[in-house]
């Protein structure tokens, strides 16, 4: 039997230092990493086209890294 292995990954909405954030100022709502899947990716994507859309080109992306 053969077995694949997958890296986990984590997903999470940033924003750019000019945009207001409205958490605390030690960045309180930038923690929230959530699993890189078809969903959570989908919505991430919709809100940095919005947050781009409202406050300017690369204000808003996603990031990832390996859980």
């Amino acid at each position: 039997m053969k077995t694949t292995l997958r890296a986990l990954t984590e997903i999470r909405l940033r924003r750019s230092e000019e945009v207001f954030q409205g958490c605390e100022p030690e960045g309180g709502c930038d923690h929230l990493w959530i699993p890189d899947n078809r969903a959570n990716r989908e919505r991430l994507v919709r809100a940095v086209e919005l947050g781009n859309r409202l406050h300017g080109p690369a204000t808003h992306w996603i990031e990832k890294r390996q859980a």
